[in-house]
């Protein structure tokens, strides 16, 4: 290995340490609607989710440096507003993220949270997948 390979898998092995509930960070779920609709229990049609991952190690923090803080979003008939924009950082094999996806925080200090991811893309020779994400809340559905 090269000795650049050999700081960036140490740096990996790094940041992973601080992932996980049990390292002080959290674990999450993440889930993706798949497009079509399912009934709930009280006969409605609600969004069908697939779980992309389940126990997944990881860590929201604040913004990554030199970013904003806030991201401007365009909801409904074209209104923009701005939202406080988070961090959640993944191990470097966590490869399968879409724009939408949902990350539900299943244990640690953040348990009970919900996440949106805003932009899945990431950066390479990266020590984690860090994306960012904002507070959303439970969908209904999942109840």
């Amino acid at each position: 290995m090269s000795r650049l390979t050999d700081t960036l898998a140490r740096g990996r092995a790094m940041a992973e340490s601080r992932m996980g509930a049990t390292n002080g960070g959290s674990d999450a779920t993440i889930h993706r609607k798949t497009g079509e609709t399912t009934t709930d229990a009280k006969g409605l049609e609600v969004p069908e989710w697939h779980t992309v991952y389940t126990d997944r190690p990881c860590r929201i923090s604040g913004t990554a440096a030199n970013s904003a803080p806030y991201r401007t979003l365009t909801i409904a008939d074209g209104v923009q507003v701005e939202v406080a924009a988070r961090v959640a950082s993944f191990s470097i094999d966590t490869t399968d993220l879409s724009d939408g996806d949902l990350i539900e925080i299943t244990a640690g200090e953040l348990s009970g949270t919900v996440w949106q991811l805003i932009e899945a893309d990431w950066q390479n020779q990266s020590t984690a997948r860090r994306v960012p994400v904002i507070a959303v809340e439970r969908p209904e559905e999942w109840s």
